[in-house]
């Protein structure tokens, strides 16, 4: 023992010296301890940790329309086929999460994507529009560029939806806003939901998972200032709950050429269910999501002061966790008997069959609160315009990569999904078949 002892207190000169002297029955095993630590561990993170993107999808899918713009010619292709082909993060050697060794599980990566800002990146610089609603309520929008520095024209569009209680401020929000915007030169407009990112509440209503008017008054609005851009749809968490159900509620009609959903929650009542099963994720998770809602509504509470079904010293007093406020205040502003009917009516897993567009879903199978229990892969395997792609790691909108300073992985197939669909065929909307010719069930 004192042999061990003195290699480690030794320097260097002093240290070789000591190995020489030290007897080979104990020299010989702890090199060969110390060099196979890295090994191990090296071995144990790539068994465990490295997470290769699995794909489900149909097995005839749609095929998508290529316009090739220096022989005036169109061709048709298998969508998936052609998805693969543009997109190497989803399909081939390349398509592998690697998350950071020290945020390898999902709650640390759910953990990281909560708590990290990354303010000293990704600076979007915003122009805001408030757009009211027939209710007398408010939402905003968030040009990137502003329609000064890129007036209308035919540039695609490409419409985020954030998480629960976000904003466009959201580093997953300002990621893809500055990739898609400086690599590919597309236009960005960010929804914001009442009551989020400062946008204030001026009618007695929230936003909730299954209400869709607002994001279709906002897709209808770009459609009237941007008469020749394409448009593609991308939501997070909550919003990509809402986006899927405007999807499938648009279904043939959609003006969206596609769409993106990430960290979604498809089963909201299975979803709820999971965070309350556990003790750690109904601790934690439950009154984070709950104190948010809570603030949000407490904020803007002049709103709400001559509510008939809304009852804010309730609130006050007994709303801790998420499925209480929606039970106390969300199911209520919509009309719902149970919070369950809500969570139910909500959840954008009984509208995959039903959207006729293009669609990306992006999930981690260690989510804690998308879970993956209430994928729908089944609905989506149905689909022909659908495609899946999960990673067993990467937590609830994490996807974190690098060693000393972790960026977004999931950026990377969400713009490389978007430019392949944008890129297929970049004529103006007016040069351009309906939509519905564009994509096509094969023959």
């Amino acid at each position: 023992m004192d042999h061990i002892t003195h290699l480690f207190t030794s320097g260097p000169s002093a240290l070789w010296s000591t190995l020489q002297d030290t007897p080979p029955s104990i020299v010989v095993p702890l090199i060969t301890i110390t060099a196979a630590v890295p090994i191990v561990l090296f071995s144990l993170y790539q068994t465990y940790a490295v997470s290769p993107v699995i794909l489900i999808h149909n097995k005839s899918p749609v095929s998508i329309t290529i316009y090739d713009s220096k022989t005036d010619t169109t061709k048709r292709e298998d969508l998936v086929e052609y998805i693969k082909k543009k997109c190497p993060s989803l399909f081939g050697p390349g398509a592998v999460f690697r998350p950071t060794p020290w945020l390898a599980n999902g709650h640390l990566q759910t953990a990281c994507s909560a708590m990290k800002g990354f303010e000293d990146l990704y600076q979007i610089d915003y122009h805001r529009e408030l757009l009211s609603t027939p209710d007398g309520g408010t939402v905003s929008i968030d040009w990137a560029p502003s329609l000064e520095q890129l007036p209308a024209d035919s540039t695609p569009t490409l419409v985020l939806l954030h998480g629960l209680t976000g904003g466009s401020y959201e580093s997953y929000i300002r990621a893809l806003v500055d990739h898609v915007t400086k690599v590919y030169g597309y236009r960005c407009v960010v929804f914001n939901a009442r009551g989020c990112a400062n946008t204030q509440v001026t009618s007695p209503q929230l936003f909730s998972g299954g209400y869709t008017e607002d994001i279709r008054m906002v897709v209808k609005h770009l459609r009237k200032t941007l008469p020749e851009s394409k448009m593609m749809g991308v939501g997070f968490s909550l919003g990509s709950n809402i986006l899927m159900n405007y999807m499938g509620e648009e279904g043939d009609r959609c003006e969206f050429l596609a769409a993106m959903s990430v960290g979604n929650p498809f089963d909201m009542l299975g979803s709820c269910l999971a965070i309350e099963r556990g003790w750690f994720t109904r601790t934690v998770y439950a009154p984070a999501m709950g104190g948010n809602l809570k603030k949000v509504l407490l904020d803007n509470a002049e709103a709400f002061k001559n509510s008939t079904v809304i009852n804010l010293d309730t609130v006050r007093s007994e709303v801790v966790r998420m499925r209480q406020f929606d039970d106390q205040v969300t199911r209520k502003v919509y009309g719902y008997e149970t919070v369950s009917q809500y969570y139910r009516a909500a959840s954008s897993a009984t509208r995959i069959l039903a959207i006729k567009r293009p669609f990306l879903c992006l999930n981690a199978r260690d989510d804690p609160i998308a879970v993956d229990e209430i994928l729908p892969r089944d609905e989506v395997r149905v689909n022909p315009y659908g495609l899946m792609a999960t990673t067993a790691h990467g937590g609830h909108l994490g996807w974190f990569e690098g060693m000393s300073n972790p960026t977004r992985w999931c950026t990377k197939p969400l713009a490389e999904y978007c430019a392949a669909i944008f890129e297929a065929d970049r004529r103006p909307i007016s040069e351009t078949p309906s939509t519905g010719r564009y994509f096509a069930d094969k023959e």
